[in-house]
């Protein structure tokens, strides 16, 4: 399969769309004035992307030491052996144990990722797919990337970004730890118990909290963190939430042994001249007019999109490209659901009371039962009328037709007039009512 054109006509979301649909393996090659970005799949997964412009700041060994996770003096080592047995990097890392087989899986996965962010940022430029037959990766290393959760997180990249910049109005600011919190710890709060003097918080919390020094500008930290950039734009926004920082330099030094480890050869950036920290009082007239404002704000918001006469307000996926892809990728999870209570019949010989026996079962990951906007999909069995019903909704939440999939259940025999049904043999499954 050969494939060919330019963004305007065909966007990079439907690009992805069509190759993870029919499970392609190749080489995707996107062209811009500016930039050159080829992307492989295989099996229609992503297992490699790499940009012209960023080959040398996304290679796998300087995301390792930009992050803390790799020393300067390790990865020389590393390079001379490469040079000496021409073997993979990675497998050369892991072998002498220089850093943790996750760590190396997470700077792969980084590896895609912002190489990704750059391609979907493209609106003019050339493109063109050569199918192949092998495809060469880390395979020992590499997770394979689904086309689905690339997507969904490209839309919500799309609808998230203009509001984190609105927070965050520059890549240049510099932003310090709240005062009396310089010397929180933030733990996951999965599994164990939270430690006394310690807050729970998201990986992306976590790991842009250790970087926060009131010297890096958001730049830096989005070099050195071992996030994607969206990512630490949405841990810095909800650190800001949270009162955990703030705009500003920091007044003294924070001891190095409370941040992240220090990056070799590489001095903070300068914040921006005239930067001006944010007055620690306001008063209390200023809060109650915010206040005011804010209610203001919502009230609008919650009534705009209510207002029958209102043609140009729409939820944010409804018409859009993304809008589109996210109905694509729910017809696609409706698909897979419908295989999956056929298999479940043909495992079992009976349907499924629900759609929750399929993920019990291992038939299907959970997140397959839920549509993109995280909507339950309703699954109905009629067994007096010998059909199973699965239903999507749009983006309003109103029930699609083009999301409504009826199907009839396995065939029976063929009883004539006169006949009483022929009992089906013992060992051979038969359709199990469900009521």
């Amino acid at each position: 399969m050969g494939l060919e054109g330019t963004l305007k006509a065909f966007s990079l979301g439907d690009i992805f769309q069509v190759l993870g649909m029919q499970r392609k393996s190749g080489v995707l090659t996107v062209e811009s004035a500016d930039d050159a970005i080829t992307i492989s799949f295989l099996g229609g997964q992503i297992v490699s992307a790499e940009s012209r412009m960023r080959r040398q700041d996304n290679q796998i060994g300087k995301l390792l030491l930009r992050a803390g996770r790799l020393g300067e003096a390790d990865l020389a080592r590393a390079l001379e052996l490469q040079k000496e047995t021409r073997q993979r990097l990675g497998f050369l890392l892991i072998r002498e144990r220089m850093v943790t087989p996750e760590d190396l899986k997470e700077a792969l996965r980084l590896q895609i990722f912002r190489t990704l962010q750059i391609a979907f940022q493209l609106t003019d430029g050339n493109f063109r797919f050569s199918q192949e037959g092998q495809i060469e990766y880390d395979a020992d290393h590499m997770a394979p990337v689904p086309t689905e959760s690339v997507l969904m997180e490209a839309a919500q990249i799309h609808d998230e970004l203009p509001r984190l910049k609105e927070k965050i109005r520059s890549m240049e600011a510099v932003y310090r730890r709240a005062a009396g919190k310089e010397g929180l710890q933030l733990v996951s709060g999965e599994g164990a118990a939270v430690p006394e003097g310690a807050l729970a918080g998201s990986r992306a919390e976590r790991e842009v909290w250790q970087w926060i020094d009131g010297r890096r500008p958001v730049s830096q930290i989005m070099e050195n963190a071992f996030l994607s950039d969206f990512e630490v734009l949405k841990g810095l926004s909800d650190l800001l939430d949270r009162k955990l920082v703030v705009e500003g330099r920091a007044p003294d030094a924070i001891p190095e042994e409370i941040l992240a480890p220090a990056v070799p050869d590489e001095a903070p950036a300068s914040p921006e001249p005239g930067l001006a920290e944010r007055p620690g009082g306001i008063s209390l007239g200023a809060i109650l007019l915010w206040a005011a404002v804010l209610a203001i704000g919502v009230l609008a918001v919650w009534r705009v999109p209510h207002n029958p006469w209102n043609a140009f307000w729409r939820p944010s996926a409804e018409g859009s490209p993304f809008g589109v892809l996210l109905k694509s990728v729910s017809l696609d999870r409706l698909s897979a659901l419908e295989r999956a209570v056929r298999v479940f019949y043909d495992a079992t010989g009976r349907y499924p009371r629900e759609l929750e026996e399929l993920t019990a079962n291992g038939i299907l990951d959970e997140r397959a039962l839920s549509d993109p906007w995280g909507r339950a999909y309703r699954y109905i069995l009629r067994p007096e009328r010998g059909k199973f019903g699965l239903y999507g909704r749009d983006a309003r939440g109103q029930i699609d037709l083009d999301l409504s999939f009826d199907r009839t259940l396995a065939p029976v025999a063929e009883v004539r007039p006169g006949q009483s049904p022929a009992k089906p043999p013992e060992n051979q499954p038969s359709v199990q009512v469900v009521e």
